[in-house]
């Protein structure tokens, strides 16, 4: 005879979202946690940064991810997944688990990279030199308006570069051919993927969205962005570490010597601040409302590009 089902009493607290929810306090100090180590310990270009023709918010770099791994004292474990296509190539898929220091499983991200994307499936051709000389235009407007000096030059696919008697010449770009051994990519796809599916794992796991984005990868070519170098062949985009050949970042110079700033520096100082703020729909403009008594906010503000505005009885930043 089957012994009586046993009736277990459901609390409906215990059940709730809000039962498990985290303490609002707990919650503002993790984001000010997360904005003072991006403020105090990160570097731009370094932990974080912009990619050209992406907009200004701040992209999540391996070492930014590693710096909050190491700041919550987050342990991960990776998943590996081995696809082999066609031609020798080859997927990783990654999937990475964070975990707090007490065993909790905080959240998990995913990341891929194969040898059939194109920076790793295509190599450039050698650069061909031209006989006519670069001129005199492309030089002056290279770094207020790169794009127009770039068709100075012939458009995409040219570049300016010494001859063997140092003079600057018009070069055309080789032709794009497939590499001969996808094998001599597979350690760095298999480091690409790691690395995307870890910083995809801290920001789940921070709930640092809102600060950082996901790491848009190296290639502004992708998102129809070139940066172009005189001294290089045309392409040449961001690197690995978040830093780019040409790209100048949204900053202000300071007039008291202060270093540029970032948009998302300055959205970061005053959010830690406590200090009321309005964007504009682009997010090119900056209102902040600093107490008239906080004189450290307001030289800040001053020191990092922002003007007075007194018929909004705001600080502004353009």
């Amino acid at each position: 005879m089957n012994a009586p089902a046993q009736i277990i009493p459901i609390n409906p607290a215990a059940s709730s979202l809000t039962h498990h929810a985290v303490n609002i306090s707990e919650l503002k100090a993790q984001v000010n946690l997360i904005q003072y180590v991006m403020r105090d310990v990160m570097k731009s270009g370094e932990h974080y940064g912009t990619i050209p023709g992406c907009g200004d918010k701040a992209v999540l770099l391996k070492p930014g991810a590693e710096k909050l791994m190491l700041t919550f004292r987050l342990a991960n474990d990776v998943d590996v997944e081995t696809i082999d296509l066609h031609l020798g190539h080859r997927e990783y898929r990654i999937k990475v688990t964070l975990y707090s220091p007490a065993g909790q499983r905080l959240g998990t991200g995913v990341g891929s990279c194969s040898t059939m994307e194109s920076k790793y499936r295509f190599r450039v051709g050698p650069v061909e030199l031209t006989n006519k000389p670069v001129p005199r235009e492309y030089w002056d407007l290279r770094k207020e308006n790169p794009a127009l000096a770039q068709e100075i030059i012939g458009g995409r696919g040219f570049s300016a570069k010494k001859d063997d008697s140092c003079n600057w010449k018009i070069a055309r770009q080789g032709e794009k051919v497939e590499h001969d051994n996808p094998a001599d990519f597979y350690n760095t796809c298999l480091k690409m993927a790691k690395k995307r599916g870890l910083v995809d794992a801290v920001l789940t796991s921070t709930a640092a969205s809102d600060i950082f984005t996901q790491d848009i990868e190296e290639d502004p070519d992708l998102y129809g962005q070139t940066e172009h170098n005189g001294g290089n062949s045309a392409g040449t985009t961001s690197t690995t570490s978040g830093t780019s050949q040409g790209h100048k970042p949204d900053s202000t110079p300071s007039s008291h010597g202060a270093g540029p700033v970032s948009t998302s520096e300055i959205i970061g100082y005053l959010t830690a601040k406590g200090i009321r703020m309005e964007l504009s729909a682009d997010e090119s403009e900056i209102s902040a409302f600093p107490d008239f008594n906080d004189t450290s906010a307001r030289q800040w503000l001053k020191d990092h590009g922002f003007k007075w505005d007194g018929k909004g009885k705001c600080w502004q930043y353009r």
